[in-house]
């Protein structure tokens, strides 16, 4: 048998550099993470660290929170109108899909700790930017007032469920939180709502 350890494992090796990492089915995607096509998802995300509070990150692509630090403003813009209707008075539901990496194949997940974590709020219409610190955040606004107690990889999670309250006529709004963790860390690859070859990860916001 270690006589045909080289030539098997030469072979495995070719094998791999001939095809592409087989990418995850959507069979074994999370339940709730199905999005419509018309899904929201975030259009800018920007670190900031609690232990550097005056350092400007700017946006990044892999969002990150670390226990007691490093948190992730999370941007979406969602539209006044939506197939001809005001938003105004539709329901805006914000989920975070946090599968396994093994469900999120090609894309990056990292996950440890027991998953608490934060939600906090901004005002709508203001979101970070490239200039954005711990000590220069947007204007706050509420908060999501009943996010998961726990959130672990392997499922979706509904934030918030609230009334999306875009002004028609404004073009848009922008709305924006921060994820933070006094006991857990995550990072995660943001794709579209589609998973873009995987299964769905990070934020998105359905608009019914």
């Amino acid at each position: 048998m270690k006589a045909t350890l080289p030539t098997t494992f030469s072979l495995l090796l070719g094998t791999a550099l001939a095809f592409p990492p087989q990418l995850a089915s959507r069979a074994n995607c999370p339940a709730e993470s199905t999005y419509p096509p018309g899904a929201i998802s975030p259009y800018l995300l920007t670190k900031i660290s609690q232990s550097e509070p005056d350092k400007a990150f700017g946006g990044v692509p892999v969002g990150i929170v670390t226990p007691g630090d490093i948190c992730t403003i999370v941007n979406l813009k969602i539209p006044d109108y939506i197939d001809g209707q005001p938003t105004l008075l539709k329901t805006c539901t914000l989920s975070f899909s946090l599968p396994t990496q093994s469900q999120a194949t090609p894309h990056t997940v990292s996950f440890s700790g027991p998953g608490h974590f934060s939600f906090f709020g901004y005002l709508t219409g203001f979101g970070s930017d490239a200039s954005t610190t711990w000590n220069k955040q947007p204007v706050p606004g509420p908060s999501p007032p009943f996010p998961p107690d726990v959130i672990v990889p392997g499922k979706s999670y509904v934030i918030a469920e609230l009334p999306c309250g875009i002004l028609p006529g404004s073009g848009g709004q922008t709305v924006a939180g921060r994820l933070c963790s006094d006991d857990s860390s995550v990072e995660w690859e943001q794709t579209g709502a589609s998973g873009d070859g995987g299964c769905p990860v990070g934020f998105f916001v359905v608009v019914t």
